[in-house]
């Protein structure tokens, strides 16, 4: 399932871009916040927080901007990335599922190609919501290194919070 490369296109290129600390190890006159190691690592953790916060987005075709996860990078990621579809999968409520029904999207649906396209449709949903959303707390009011910094301690007690995670 994730063996392929993945191109993010318009403004969720620009997102992870901005968000991968590969890109200031690339070019270090970029502004980009680089609070999460790779954009792999962006993509397995986005469609989480966009799960989370019920976000999600369309593709975004307004600029010509584009940014490629290569497969080699989704390969060596795709425990993660299958863990992260099935949670998606299980929890999501934007349909009128039971949870039979869930089950079988999450772990019995993958050879069924349209399924899974389906699938994999509402995964990027969700994991371009996510972007826009760490994008977002990420760009409020923020240009350091050090306002970075301060700003994934803010994200991180705004969801401990939000999710009333106790120490």
């Amino acid at each position: 399932m994730f063996n392929n490369d993945y191109e993010l296109k318009g403004k969720h290129a620009t997102y992870i871009r901005f968000l991968s600390a590969t890109t200031n190890r690339l070019d270090k006159t970029a502004k980009a916040a680089g609070i999460i190691n790779t954009a792999v690592d962006i993509y397995a953790i986005a469609p989480l927080i966009g799960l989370a916060y019920n976000k999600k987005a369309a593709e975004d075709n307004s600029s010509n901007d584009t940014y490629s996860i290569l497969a080699s990078q989704i390969i060596n990621h795709q425990a993660d990335l299958d863990f992260a579809f099935r949670l998606v999968m299980l929890a999501d409520n934007s349909t009128e599922l039971s949870s039979d029904e869930k089950i079988d999207r999450a772990f019995r649906k993958d050879e069924q190609l349209e399924k899974l396209a389906e699938n994999l449709e509402l995964f990027h949903q969700y994991m371009r919501g996510g972007l826009e959303w760490l994008y977002e707390h990420f760009t409020d009011g923020a240009t350091t290194k050090e306002d970075y910094l301060e700003k994934v301690y803010e994200v991180v007690s705004l969801y401990k919070e939000d999710f009333s995670i106790d120490d």
